[in-house]
């Protein structure tokens, strides 16, 4: 009796440790030594209908493994949490479920056993218990009336959904808890300054509207993001809000600057007759003409968020960018020969480039500027 204490004891331990695991554990993570051994002597069987050896010990193996799991069931009823220990029992009796399975579909086991127990209705009256409890939890955390319990509820009432698919109106007050729990975040358009978005060559404010699907779209628990138009049309009642701010946004000028520099080489034009022959080089020269066109820009995005009831930051900063577009041409006289690799791509991109336009220029610098902030609020605004 000690000894099996000890091991209900540590068995109970144990499935504490799997009901802490996000992943799911397959029936046979639960097996006893009995199970295993149920599991065993049934294979047997299947092999050699004749093993009188596995048919004459499989009927008491069978009652150690029945009564085992009744035994470790109550103690899990007293042990675990509400809701939890009715799943956990439930899973316990999916590994009766299965030697029920295998005894049934072995003509040899069922001999061994002619009438061994089917736990389904058991199965499903604990899950039926287990979702109820869940249930009962989440109302209660409901009757706190805050946006921390109702996301308690919320997780009990999936787990009660989960338990039993549709128990009761669980699917509607799962909606009315995530309402509840829900933190709503407006995110305002971009103020430009003096200009507004038309003025950089924007067809509507993008920037508003990608952080929305951006932040919608990252993991933040409980947390909704809108454009302050979808706000008013969905009667929404901010929590946070975000404001957007462009402190500097410089388009600069293209500036042109020309330099000339020499080039020479020796050049081998024959050999001389003496024997034996001698190389004979001659020098030429060539003037390379290099234009240097330079084009730089700057912008900052600043960020504000704060609380709507408080007026209290959570979040600020400035995020800068920069652009700088730097394209060399050359021209050159003289003879081609006196000419390096270099000199002749430069000579190359005669007329090939371009300076991008305006609007190009204020998209890329925004689109730099709002990589970092997007990066900065993911990794470190909690908005909770």
């Amino acid at each position: 009796m000690i000894v099996r204490s000890v091991i209900i004891t540590f068995s109970i331990l144990y499935l504490f440790f799997l009901n802490s695991c996000v992943i799911s554990e397959p029936v046979s993570s639960r097996y006893t030594g009995e199970d295993k051994q149920v599991f065993d002597l049934i294979e047997r069987l299947n092999k050699n209908p004749n093993d009188h050896e596995a048919e004459k010990l499989l009927p008491d193996i069978y009652q150690q493994a029945l009564d085992s799991k009744k035994q470790l069931n109550q103690e899990l009823l007293s042990q675990m949490a509400p809701g939890d220990r009715y799943i956990e029992k439930a899973k316990q009796l999916e590994v009766l479920q299965q030697m029920y399975n295998n005894i049934k579909a072995s003509p040899a086991a069922s001999k061994s056993i002619p009438d061994p127990w089917n736990p389904s209705d058991a199965i499903q009256t604990n899950k039926n218990n287990a979702a109820k409890e869940y249930y009962s939890q989440g109302m209660n955390y409901l009757n706190y009336n805050n946006r921390a319990y109702a996301g308690k509820a919320y997780d009990m009432f999936e787990k009660a959904n989960q338990a039993v698919p549709g128990y009761l109106n669980v699917q509607q007050m799962m909606a009315e808890a995530k309402r509840l729990s829900t933190i709503y975040v407006i995110i305002r358009p971009v103020n430009y300054n003096n200009y507004n978005y038309s003025h950089w060559g924007f067809q509507n404010d993008f920037l508003q509207n990608q952080m929305v699907r951006d932040l919608n779209a990252s993991s933040f628990r409980d947390t909704r993001f809108f454009t302050d138009w979808e706000a008013r049309n969905q009667h929404v009642q901010m929590d946070k809000v975000v404001d957007l701010n462009i402190v500097d946004m410089f388009i600069g000028r293209s500036n042109t600057q020309n330099n000339t520099y020499q080039r020479s080489a020796q050049i081998q034009t024959g050999t001389t007759k003496s024997i034996p022959a001698k190389p004979v080089y001659e020098t030429v020269y060539a003037t390379v003409y290099v234009t240097t066109q330079l084009l730089e820009s700057h912008a900052s995005l600043e960020c504000r968020i704060y609380d709507w009831v408080s007026g209290t930051n959570m979040f600020f900063d400035r995020f800068p960018g920069r652009y700088t577009w730097r394209v060399q041409s050359a021209t050159y006289k003289g003879d081609r020969r006196a000419l390096t690799s270099e000199d002749l791509r430069l000579i190359s991109n005669s007329g090939t480039s371009s300076a991008p336009t305006r609007n190009e220029i204020a998209s890329r610098l925004l689109n730099d500027c709002y990589g970092q902030l997007l990066n900065s609020i993911r990794n470190g605004v909690r908005f909770n």
